[in-house]
């Protein structure tokens, strides 16, 4: 679900008020400390950063020219920049721990740290509590405030003997960053006098120049001298082990040849290359002859000129004896003459194949021989070459060592020229350009007192908000009947407006009596039309609420006036005993009344009243007694209500708080229908969920009204429900002519 944005705006809208002055209190609280800033200036320069000077931190890098990437070493030079090296020569060079933005003076002021007076105070009172001679403990306590006065007087000298709190601030107000991408560092520095600014940023950036350069020829000189002992470690390696080469291959026999390996290696691996051709070769011959051999006296795999050409004989003659054959018979002569031809090219074929496969049979006999004999060779040369393998490891090993000494130390005596040159040259001052020196400026740079006030006044709006949905949120009152519904379960909720006469306060009856066609009047009406109407010829409403004070007393006063005006013999009755209202109201309290009758010294008819104000009988609460609160169950009230009946069409009882005793829960059983009254406002939601954990409700006989209804407030904050007709409600009844009493 996303957000409740009618519940935003009506929170928004019943706080308005709230809500501006907190906004107006905060923008002029924010207006006058930005009038309070003071202007500040700013002053900038611009370094160039060549990194491809040398940019190391050891000699070692240095020598060895391991440069680091081109971020990280401008921000190397930014760290530089604001080491503390740097910073204290520049507060030494402009003496700024005499100047009052950078080290205030003390206060004339002098009074003594806390715990000097306290010890003062409490070593005076000792000596007049026990004289000269002190108590051990209290003497312990005395020096121990001795001493931690000292302490104090100690860290407060060594406070204004040290620089750290000038680092601080201009650390605080020192800005050296990036340009972008680029290899540029700008310098910033603000504070409230603009030449300060200047001569700060000014001092900061030749400082931290002169001890770049001095630290470039420091590496330098002790790069060089670390190469030469360096090269001259490496030189000695070399020699050795050249020396150790030269007398292992002594030692062996074994000669290089012209491609740097040994010749019993390169005559071996020839040997190989030829078994290698030699193995092909017999492959392919015996594959050759198996395949005539496969093929038979046909010979058909034989691509040999003479064989062919007595293929194509026989083919011939064939031909003609076949043609021959259909004009004459077997014993033609020429016939007989084909058949001899026939007979010899066939003799010819299989003799000129017979010799065409032993010719390939041969040629695979020499080729198997001839792979033997190189098979026979190769191992006299792996056997000889065993032994001088067994030299030759150690001696390959020995060679590529010296050759990476060998390499090593060229790379060494390069880079050490290289060095030797910059040094000459004096190429370090260059690594660091002033691209713009620092000026005196002449506009302030901030605070920027408008972007300032905007943000307060936002601010305070954020303030606000946050305030007034926190009021909403804690209070938690009921103020629409979707609560209601929602927590108790019920399906309707009747709304009874709010109605206040001057003198008539409180007194719902009275209201109903002396303005008939009010909106009040009129749900008084519809509550009792739509939910009350129906309890038979004799019965019985309950009228309860969660907690004190939700109006269920003037609820039953109305809802008995609305009854006896429609005809009906109502009766009120006040359970109520602990806090009963009617005895006052109606000035009963000396008379007798329901407890009187529980505790049987007191007959029905002498707890029944009247009044010339109401057009209802009353039964008061009567006296708290103990055995009145033992005895009152719902048996006690079906037989008062079977007393009442003859006399009596509708019992309209006043109950206590349903959250606060059991009373209400018995009255409430007993009763034909229950009037549940939640007051808007007043009631909160924690209440009716109280009222609903109590057990399951009855929906068949509980009505829930919400009473004094501010339906102008309600409307103009935008609560949901029945709200929104109000304007056209109220010009309604606003009519003076349907006002008039008949």
């Amino acid at each position: 679900m996303g957000p409740d944005f009618r519940f935003i705006l009506r929170v928004l809208s019943a706080h308005k008020t709230l809500i501006g002055i907190i906004v107006l209190a905060l923008t002029l609280l924010s207006a006058f400390g930005v009038s309070l800033m003071k202007d500040k200036y700013t002053s900038e320069a611009l370094l160039l950063v060549d990194n491809r000077q040398v940019r190391v931190v050891r000699a070692e890098d240095q020598a060895l020219n391991s440069i680091t990437p081109e971020d990280g070493a401008i921000l190397s030079e930014i760290e530089i920049l604001k080491s503390t090296a740097v910073l204290a020569q520049t507060v030494q060079d402009l003496k700024l721990t005499s100047n009052a933005e950078f080290n205030p003076p003390a206060q004339a002021d002098d009074t003594k740290p806390l715990v000097e007076r306290a010890t003062a105070w409490t070593r005076e009172q000792a000596h007049a509590v026990w004289g000269e001679t002190l108590p051990g403990p209290v003497e312990a306590v005395l020096e121990h405030g001795d001493g931690m006065t000292k302490d104090a007087h100690l860290r407060e000298t060594r406070a204004a003997d040290s620089i750290d709190g000038v680092l601080d601030r201009l650390r605080r107000n020192l800005e050296v960053a990036i340009v972008g991408r680029s290899r540029v560092i700008q310098v910033r520095y603000t504070a409230r006098d603009p030449e300060l600014a200047q001569k700060v940023v000014d001092t900061v950036v030749h400082r931290y120049m002169e001890t770049r350069q001095q630290m470039d020829r420091d590496l330098s000189t002790s790069a060089v001298a670390w190469l030469e002992d360096r090269i001259a470690t490496l030189r000695k390696d070399v020699a050795e082990a050249d020396t150790k080469v030269d007398a292992l291959r002594f030692k062996a026999g074994l000669v290089k040849n012209g491609t740097n390996g040994l010749m019993a290696t390169t005559e071996l691996e020839q040997a190989r290359l030829r078994l290698a051709d030699a193995a092909a070769v017999r492959a392919r011959a015996v594959a050759q002859a198996q395949a005539l051999e496969r093929s038979g006296a046909g010979g058909g795999s034989i691509a040999s000129p003479v064989v062919a050409q007595l293929r194509a004989t026989v083919a011939s003659i064939s031909t003609e004896l076949a043609q021959m054959s259909r004009q004459y018979g077997p014993k033609h002569p020429r016939i007989q003459e084909l058949q001899a031809r026939l007979n010899e090219a066939n003799s010819s074929l299989q003799q000129e194949v017979r010799h065409e496969i032993g010719g390939v049979r041969e040629a695979a006999n020499v080729a198997i021989e001839q792979e033997n004999a190189l098979k026979g060779m190769i191992a006299k040369l792996e056997s000889g070459y065993q032994t001088m393998t067994e030299e030759a490891v150690p001696l390959r090993t020995l060679e590529a060592e010296a050759q990476a000494k060998r390499q090593l130390l060229d790379s060494l005596l390069g880079r050490l020229e290289e060095v030797q040159a910059q040094q000459d040259n004096r190429a370090f001052p260059t690594a660091v350009k002033l691209v713009s020196a620092p000026q005196v400026p002449h506009e302030p740079s901030g605070p920027f007192r408008i972007l300032l006030l905007l943000a307060g006044f936002a601010a305070s709006i954020a303030i606000a908000v946050f305030i007034v949905f926190g009021i909403e949120l804690f209070q938690r009152r009921i103020r629409t009947p979707e609560t209601v519904r929602r927590i108790l379960g019920v399906g309707t909720v009747h709304i009874v407006p709010h109605h206040s006469t001057r003198g008539s306060r409180g007194r719902l009856d009275q209201i109903f009596q002396n303005h008939p066609f009010s909106l009040f009047s009129e749900s008084m009406r519809a509550l009792f039309r739509n939910n009350l109407a129906d309890l038979g010829p004799v019965g019985s409403l309950a009228v309860t609420s969660a907690r004190p004070q939700d109006g269920k007393t003037s609820m039953s006063l109305a809802v008995a006036q609305v009854a006896a005006q429609a005809g009906r013999r109502v009766v009120v009755v006040d359970t109520d005993f602990r806090r009963s209202r009617i005895d006052g109201l109606f000035n009963l309290s000396a008379k007798k009344g329901l407890s009187d009758w529980i505790s049987g010294t007191a007959t029905l008819d002498e707890i029944v009243h009247s009044s010339d104000d109401a057009p209802f009988a009353m039964i008061p609460a009567g006296r708290l007694m103990p055995e009145t609160l033992d005895r009152f169950n719902v048996d006690g009230l079906v037989h008062l209500m079977a007393g009442l009946s003859p006399h009596f069409d509708l019992v309209v009882f006043d109950t206590a708080p349903a959250l606060a005793v059991s009373d209400a829960r018995i009255v409430c059983g007993a009763a034909s229908k229950v009037l549940f009254v939640s007051r808007w406002g007043h009631t909160t939601a924690s209440d009716l969920q109280a009222v609903a954990d109590l057990g399951p409700i009855d929906h068949r006989k509980f009505v829930a009204v919400m009473t004094d209804v501010n339906l102008k407030k309600a409307a103009s904050r935008g609560y949901q429900g029945p709200y929104n007709s109000y304007m056209a409600t109220r010009k309604y009844y606003g009519d003076t002519s349907l006002r008039t009493a008949p």
